[in-house]
């Protein structure tokens, strides 16, 4: 499962409402997010299971992990 986590949704779970205030919260957490158009955030369900040490296999997959420097 890698469903797309959108600012809006973000906004809700997080409790903040300025972008700033999510990425300080995602980064202190260690989930990976990135900025879509117009600079909006967005992450992963698998960014977020990720950053709570939950993994996920599925056999007969590969995947190529990107690394994204801010």
């Amino acid at each position: 499962m890698n469903t797309l986590i959108t600012i809006e949704q973000l906004k809700s779970v997080t409790g903040y409402n300025r972008p700033g205030d999510i990425e300080r919260c995602l980064r202190g957490a260690g989930v990976r997010f990135l900025h879509g158009k117009d600079g909006k955030i967005f992450t992963t369900v698998d960014a977020i299971n990720a950053a709570m040490g939950l993994k996920f296999e599925i056999s007969g997959t590969t995947e190529e992990v990107i690394d994204f420097i801010d």
